[in-house]
This record gives C-alpha cells, structure tokens and sequence, in this order.
C-alpha cells in the first residue's frame, strides 16, 4: 500500500512459489519502490511489520533466504533523495495486512483454476 498525503494506493500482485512470509513481504517491498519511482517520488518512507525485513535493510545484514532481494532494494535507494525503512507493529498495518490475505486468496483461487484436479 502506497499513501501519498491523504490518498492511499492498494497495489497487489500475484507471485507464485513464494516459500515464506519474508520473501513475499520483501518483494512486495521492492515492488513499491518501483511503483513509487515510476510515480516520480522523492522522498519514501517504507513501514512493515517485518522486524526481520527492516533489520536487514537498516543494518545491510545479508540474510540468505532474501539476500537477493535486499540487494535490489538497497539499490533502488539511489532514485530517492531520501528514504526510509520503519517497522511498525501489526496492528497498525491491518489495511496491508488485509490486502496480504486478498491476494493469497486470489492466489488460491487462480492456482485452483489452472489445476482443475485439486
């Protein structure tokens, strides 16, 4: 979810095979920051409920499982003029948390079409 001012943007993807909730919240990370640079913003500030995420960007410690990930984000940092990554509690991220559970729904519901069997 992308707030700019008073006006928030619900952005939402479908990705497959993602093996754990760190991988899909940082790629959802990373696709806001391109969403927000193709938006021709300047200044972000990123807020998850990842402790794990944020640690990793705020202290650039590699962790394996989204080293690459990471990476990616941590390099899309120069389009800015200022960034910032935040965590927040859960409760306070109810609306991305939402569209979370929406699109693992849809993905279910996309997956469970292609493959009439299961």
């Amino acid at each position: 979810m992308v707030t700019e001012g008073h006006q928030a943007s619900s952005l939402m993807s479908h990705c497959f095979y993602v093996s754990s909730p760190l991988i899909a919240e940082g790629l959802a990370l990373r696709e806001a920051m391109f969403y927000c640079i193709a938006k021709g913003l300047r200044a972000v500030k990123c807020e998850s409920d990842s402790l794990q995420l944020i640690r990793a960007l705020n202290e650039e410690t590699p962790i394996s499982e989204i080293y690459g990930i990471i990476a990616d984000i941590l390099n899309l940092v120069v389009a800015f003029d200022y960034v910032s990554f935040v965590w927040i509690p859960r409760s306070e991220n109810k609306a991305a948390d939402a569209l979370a559970k929406q699109a693992l729904s849809n993905a279910s519901f996309v997956a469970s079409s292609m493959n009439p069997r299961v």
